[in-house]
């Protein structure tokens, strides 16, 4: 049985942000030890390592914006930035609370059934690999959800952010 793999074509901006962050909500999305989230933060690391960049440090608010949209692709069963509702990297990043940046990247990706077959694909594909070897960007939000029933079982994302 074969199960579909999607990786969605990558969005980079490197713009300055103007817009103030509304934050939505203070609970963080921290990724424990183990998890899913937190392994691919890990794995992503890894990469950077041997590429010579620093190691991403883990941000609330935009695992809180990476988790929302990987849950809004779950129960909306699609695979791309745009969200349902029309939101977008930076307004998800921002109403997460993510502010003062000066640049965002973002990778997501569904059907890959473990982290280290996520961040394989992603590396796999030259615009995500660009991503995640992005040595300017510094902080990393993943979102992960497991939604049985639907064409993919499990959509990734991973946002990336740099402050000014």
């Amino acid at each position: 049985m074969s199960i579909p793999r999607c990786l969605a074509v990558v969005l980079t901006v490197a713009t300055a942000a103007t817009a103030s962050a509304a934050t939505t909500s203070s609970t963080t999305l921290a990724a424990s030890a183990g998890s899913p989230r937190a392994t691919v933060v890990k794995l992503t690391n890894e990469e950077r390592a041997k590429a010579g960049c620093s190691g991403l440090n883990s941000d609330g608010a935009l695992g809180r914006a990476a988790q929302r949209h990987s849950t809004d692709m779950a129960k909306n069963d699609f695979v791309g930035h745009r969200g349902s509702r029309g939101s977008t990297m930076e307004t998800r990043a921002e109403d997460a609370g993510y502010s003062g940046w000066k640049s965002l990247a973002e990778n997501v990706a569904a059907g890959q059934k473990s982290p280290a077959e996520v961040v394989r694909s992603w590396m796999e594909s030259p615009d995500h690999r660009a991503n995640i070897l992005n040595c300017a960007l510094t902080h990393i939000g993943v979102g992960y959800v497991r939604r049985s029933g639907t064409d993919h079982d499990k959509y990734w994302t991973q946002d990336f952010g740099a402050k000014g």
